[in-house]
C-alpha cells in the first residue's frame, strides 16, 4: 500500500469510498514517510551548524592575529606622460 496524498484521502472519505481502517493505514504512512523527512532535515540542519561553528571558531582563532600583524603600506601609482 503506497502514500496517498491528504487532499485524495479526504475526498475518498468524503466519498465514503474508503474504510475507517484504510484511512488510518494511510495517514499513518503518511506520518511515518513525514518524520522520516523531518529526520533527516534535522541531521542535515546540525551537520550544517557544526561546520559554521568550526569556521567562526577558526576565524576567532585567526583575526586576532591578523589584526596584531602591520597592515601592509599600499604603494603610490606613479603618473606616466
Amino acid at each position: 500500500m503506497g502514500t496517498m496524498a491528504p487532499d485524495e484521502l479526504a475526498r475518498l472519505w468524503r466519498q465514503e469510498k474508503m474504510s475507517v481502517e484504510m484511512a488510518i493505514g494511510h495517514i499513518t504512512q503518511n506520518l511515518v514517510q513525514i518524520q522520516s523527512m523531518i529526520d533527516s532535515q534535522r541531521q542535515l540542519l546540525h551537520s550544517s551548524l557544526e561546520q559554521q561553528r568550526q569556521l567562526l571558531l577558526t576565524l576567532q582563532e585567526v583575526l586576532p592575529n591578523a589584526a596584531a600583524s602591520p597592515a601592509p603600506t599600499p604603494k603610490k601609482k606613479r603618473k606616466t606622460s
